[in-house]
């Protein structure tokens, strides 16, 4: 393996770590305008306050991967999801994780496997 892949591996399971026990309360409610939400590089996560995390993505901008509709959320309303129960945990990358982002992102999302990074990617 190497160094530049274990790097990968290793930032992939702290940032996942982070994801995971974030408590609920300290995570961003959902909103109309997503203010709470850095507006920066990053990983973030779309958790339930009992389930835990339900999707991992990345994004150059958080703030403004949510302020243009995501999917996630879609799927908890179809499912009746009360909004409460939902909130969005987020980690910012330096942009020296620019590059390794989807790599970040995959590792993530294969050691999770997050129920609706699983549907939307069926659908897609």
């Amino acid at each position: 393996m190497s160094d530049h892949t274990e790097l990968i591996q290793q930032e992939a399971i702290r940032i996942l770590q982070i994801l995971i026990n974030t408590p609920f309360d300290e995570c961003c409610p959902l909103s109309k305008d997503y203010a709470d939400l850095p507006n920066r590089l990053g990983i973030y996560a779309v958790k339930h306050r009992k389930e835990g995390i339900l999707y991992i993505g990345k994004a150059a901008n958080i703030r403004t991967r949510f302020t243009g509709g995501h999917k996630a959320i879609s799927w908890a309303y179809v499912e009746r999801i009360d909004p409460d129960d939902i909130r969005i945990c987020t980690v910012v990358l330096s942009n020296e994780w620019r590059r390794s982002q989807l790599e970040l992102e995959t590792l993530m999302i294969q050691t999770l496997k997050p129920r609706y990074n699983i549907r939307i990617r069926a659908e897609e």
